[in-house]
């Protein structure tokens, strides 16, 4: 698996995840047991391997400092009210937005394209909100 530059210890769970982003113009890059995917006009991923259990996909975006916790929190309550698929929260003193999924069970193309579009689904909710672009840096 080195021609995929993915380390031994993760290529059976995350190189299928891998070429499937590739695929769909992702660039994907590999740290220990994460891909880090990037995208020109997608929003940028990230994919962890649960061992045996599924894939933790993840997005995060830093929040604007002049911003008051309780109007992140309330902001966040929010996204959460609309989001089908992703969740949302906020994590660290400099008030990171975090946007995660869950994807259980082995690699299925067909159910992680399912998947990837669930997730645009909600990053169109975040996008056209009407205070992202206030919060969001």
């Amino acid at each position: 698996m080195s021609e995929l530059n993915i380390s031994e210890s993760v290529a059976h769970a995350l190189a299928r995840y891998r070429n499937h982003l590739e695929f769909n113009g992702y660039h994907v890059e590999e740290d220990d047991d994460l891909l880090f995917c990037r995208h020109p006009r997608k929003h940028n991923l990230m994919l962890r391997y649960i061992d045996a259990r599924g894939v933790l996909i993840r997005t995060i975006y830093s929040c604007e400092a002049n911003i008051k916790r309780i109007q992140i929190l309330e902001y966040i309550n929010e996204l959460n009210s609309e989001f089908l698929f992703m969740k949302a929260y906020v994590y660290g003193e400099e008030n990171d937005l975090f946007l995660e999924t869950f994807a259980e069970g082995e690699y299925d193309r067909t159910n992680f394209s399912i998947m990837l579009d669930n997730i645009e689904y909600d990053m169109d909710i975040l996008i056209n909100h009407k205070l992202t672009k206030d919060f969001l840096q």
